[in-house]
């Protein structure tokens, strides 16, 4: 959707708030949006706010994808040294946990590791 004249400067608000806001509070600032022009789309501006709306959820679906990708991209593996056979493991985190136990990939020794 193209900006309004009054809109144009120097700074574009959009791009401010998403480099100086926390993750979740530009997701709030857009779902927000999304929630404002839905409701008041059939007593104000009809279609404009239904555009609007659309482009802001636009927003939050890119931001939703790029956090998704983000986290598949995030190193979800522990390494560690096997105290037995002083060898390197890479292992998967399981989800949620605070501790596990893995067996060395080298020696089969089972080693309780402690994640922070």
């Amino acid at each position: 959707m193209s900006k309004p004249a009054h809109y144009e400067s120097k700074i574009d608000p959009l791009a401010y708030m998403k480099e100086n806001m926390s993750a979740a509070g530009y997701e709030g600032f857009l779902i927000g949006n999304v929630i404002k022009y839905v409701t008041r789309y059939p007593k104000k501006n009809g279609l404009e706010d239904l555009k609007k709306a659309k482009d802001y959820i636009e927003k939050a679906i890119e931001l939703y994808e790029k956090e998704e990708e983000g986290k598949k991209k995030q190193d979800n593996h522990h390494n560690w040294v096997c105290p037995k056979c002083k060898k390197s493991n890479s292992q998967k985190i399981p989800r949620g946990s605070i501790f596990t136990i893995f067996n060395c990939s080298h020696c089969s020794t089972p080693v309780m590791v402690k994640f922070k």
